[in-house]
């Protein structure tokens, strides 16, 4: 599938972060956890260039453990610092914040707090993992990209200091594993691509990845069928029936791309280091 969308404010955003680069002594690239490649956006990193910097891998506990394992253990042996983090459960939040506090203010000439700028595209969390350092609504949140639209910043404590900073995508999304990673995770909006045919591909990755969790979410016996099928047999089971006996394929295509994308089908991930 094809997606675009980087409208103008996103270009803005990068300017600003390109400028507001030397105010920080580290940044926070938030990235999902469910598709750790597809997620970071290396527009981004050749602005942030060789600045220190920290990937939280936010939505941890929408991922599928066994396969969270495995990046972790792939990524002992590279040189970033990172974390896996999840902004509702609050975990590795305590982690990410001694990351910052202690690494950092160790190599800091001056005693002063830690600045950290929060970087990464639309929905990954970043307002939510800000809020929940600092146990406050300090930031806008929300499940939808595109919800903090200015810098701004947050005083956690007198020790760190955050700057937010508006989702940001890549100008143009070369590959269409990508394009349907971004999609599916909710870092794009859904109105910018054909939800029916997203909604198709997440059927096929459940059928190959994780056929029991298709099975039981939509209590499904065969799902050796055409996606087309599926989709149907899923909307006449939720009884998703228009006037006159048609199927509300619409309303079945909300459901079930919702369901993906806010863990509700089970733990997912749709990228492993093995693709390395």
């Amino acid at each position: 599938m094809q997606v675009q969308w980087f409208p103008g404010h996103m270009a803005k955003a990068l300017r600003l972060v390109k400028e507001q680069l030397k105010t920080v002594d580290i940044v926070i690239e938030v990235c999902d956890a469910r598709a750790p490649i597809s997620s970071r956006n290396n527009e981004l990193s050749s602005i942030l260039n060789n600045k220190k910097r920290v990937i939280a891998f936010n939505k941890s506990s929408l991922a599928d453990d066994t396969v969270t394992q495995q990046w972790e253990s792939y990524l002992n042996n590279c040189e970033e610092l990172f974390v896996f983090t999840d902004a509702l459960t609050h975990k590795g939040v305590k982690t990410l914040s001694n990351i910052l506090i202690n690494k950092i203010s160790a190599n800091m000439r001056y005693n002063r707090a830690v600045k950290a700028m929060v970087v990464g595209l639309p929905n990954v969390g970043k307002s939510m993992l800000i809020n929940s350092l600092t146990q406050s609504s300090g930031a806008k949140t929300g499940n939808r990209p595109g919800v903090t639209r200015g810098n701004q910043w947050i005083r956690i404590n007198s020790e760190l200091h955050l700057l937010d900073t508006p989702g940001v995508l890549m100008p143009k999304i070369e590959s269409e594993e990508d394009a349907f990673n971004l999609a599916a995770i909710g870092c794009v909006k859904d109105t910018i691509f054909d939800k029916y045919a997203a909604c198709k591909e997440i059927i096929q990755f459940l059928k190959l990845k994780y056929p029991h969790l298709l099975k039981a979410r939509y209590k499904l016996e065969n799902i050796d069928k055409p996606d087309d099928e599926l989709i149907s047999d899923i909307a006449l089971k939720r009884g998703f029936i228009l006037k006159g006996g048609e199927i509300d394929l619409n309303r079945c295509t909300d459901i079930i791309y919702d369901e993906f994308k806010n863990g509700v089908i089970g733990k997912i991930s749709l990228q492993s280091p093995h693709i390395i």
